[in-house]
């Protein structure tokens, strides 16, 4: 009798994992968050008998001892805005005694949280106009609670003016629009506001804010059809086209892609056919806003596996001195200009290819504020960036690639791992292994204990599910 050893049986499991993945790559399901989860408990009085008592529920039970709700992962903007939509919704559709017990200690855990947001490199998404919305509406209820500083405060009043000065407003065609529970109030009955399968831009919180004046029957069935079986409600929902490219990118860089495979194929097929040869791909079917950092990845799956995309695209995104994200955006991202030098080594033949890997990398080098890691508005680890950093910088800028490599074996935890926010996890050690595996087979060796010790905390916690 023969046994196979562990390593086989892990490389099995792993082989076992990838195609189950590939099989469903495009449901777009991410978990429930207690931001998302405040807004949507809030309709449970307004819309009784939807299910959404859940909601209040999930909220009761997923408190934690400071009095603060949001993800375990401390990051003040996300705590902040997760405790204060919570005690809304828990003063605003609560009914029990214990609940009021609640709201108090989450409304003096915001007054201790406050003056800890400068600690985070970057906000949450819409924090400036969903921190003032929740704060008037706490007002309105009686709650004594913080007026949170802001960045980019300015920036944002400035969109926000323009966009509520158009007597024709099509919300789907604007970046606000993810964060349009901010902005409620203004909705206009003329307002072009939903997607075809009646969300808000993917936003569970934005649409449920859209209901709270503007009753909509698909609205509350998308709301129902994304709530998980806890109560709880995720971030964003549907998150089809990210999922597929998220996954098929990482993949890509073992190597062992096959794009004729059919499930590969199949998956290929749909970015193409959600491929726009002017302003490229967006994060999901019903959200409008294509973005470069989604385009630069679709870029590169595409022109791999044989599709006509044409860097064209990039012309979309291209500013005077750097790139954007997307139109209207507060401030640019490095990420996304990583991102577009790594998609740019894909298309050679464009007569603008070195002007663009020039304009990216005077502009990545501007941001470049401590010469060791940039923080990124779309993460919250900066372990992020250095993989795409590395990658995108290891044959082009090999000394600024370094700086970022010598970041990252310098802050390997103890346990083997790494973690911005005060714990390893798994997403990030990933990161990190990717780009030194990169470069121990493409530029030079990395020493084989850190290696070692970071996949050996990769196995050991392969099944936890905490993302960054």
């Amino acid at each position: 009798m023969t046994t196979s050893s562990p390593n086989v049986d892990v490389q099995l499991d792993l082989v076992s994992e990838i195609q189950v993945l590939l099989q469903n790559l495009g449901q777009g399901k991410i978990r429930g968050v207690a931001y998302d989860t405040a807004w949507v408990a809030r309709l449970a009085h307004r819309y009784p008998g939807n299910g959404f008592e859940e909601c209040i529920e999930w909220l009761r039970q997923n408190q934690y001892d400071d009095g603060t709700w949001g993800a375990s992962l401390l990051h003040y903007h996300d705590r902040f805005a997760s405790t204060l939509a919570a005690i809304v919704a828990l003063k605003e559709v609560g009914n029990k005694v214990e609940d009021e017990r609640r709201v108090k200690r989450g409304e003096n855990a915001l007054w201790k949280l406050v003056g800890k947001l400068g600690r985070d490199d970057s906000d949450t998404v819409g924090f400036p106009i969903i921190s003032a919305s929740l704060s008037e509406d706490a007002v309105d209820l009686g709650m004594n609670i913080p007026r949170p500083p802001v960045r980019y405060a300015a920036a944002y009043r400035k969109k926000v003016q323009s966009m509520l000065a158009q007597t024709q407003r099509d919300w789907r065609m604007n970046a606000l629009s993810f964060s349009l529970e901010g902005l409620w109030r203004a909705i206009g009955e003329s307002d072009q506001v939903l997607e075809a399968n009646h969300s808000v831009a993917s936003s569970p919180a934005a649409t449920a804010a859209y209901l709270f004046e503007h009753p909509d029957e698909g609205a509350l069935d998308y709301l129902q059809s994304i709530k998980e079986p806890d109560g709880s409600i995720p971030g964003l929902a549907p998150v089809d086209i990210f999922e597929i490219v998220w996954s098929l990118s990482h993949l890509f860089m073992t190597g062992i892609l096959d794009p004729d495979h059919p499930a590969i194929r199949r998956n290929l097929d749909y970015l193409w056919e959600h491929w726009s040869p002017i302003t490229g791909a967006h994060f999901s079917t019903y959200f409008r806003i294509h973005d470069l950092d989604m385009t630069s990845a679709s870029f590169i799956l595409l022109r791999w596996a044989g599709y006509p995309a044409q860097g064209d695209v990039f012309e979309y995104f291209e500013m005077d001195d750097h790139f954007c994200t997307y139109r209207e955006e507060s401030n640019p991202s490095p990420a996304a200009h990583l991102r577009l030098l790594l998609a740019l080594q894909s298309c050679p033949e464009h007569p603008k290819q070195q002007i663009w890997v020039q304009k990216a990398l005077n502009a990545i080098q501007r941001f470049d504020e401590n010469g060791s890691y940039w923080w990124d508005k779309w993460h919250s680890s900066p372990y992020y960036v250095s993989n795409l950093a590395i990658r995108a910088l290891s044959q082009t800028a090999r000394d600024f690639a370094k700086t970022r490599l010598n970041w990252i074996i310098k802050t390997q935890n103890d346990d083997g791992g790494w973690g911005y926010l005060d714990q390893s996890t798994i997403e990030e050690t990933a990161y990190c292994i990717e780009a030194l595996l990169l470069w121990h087979n493409q530029i030079e060796s990395i020493d084989s204990t850190i290696l070692g010790n970071a996949i050996n905390f990769l196995r050991f916690h392969s099944y936890e599910q905490e993302y960054t």
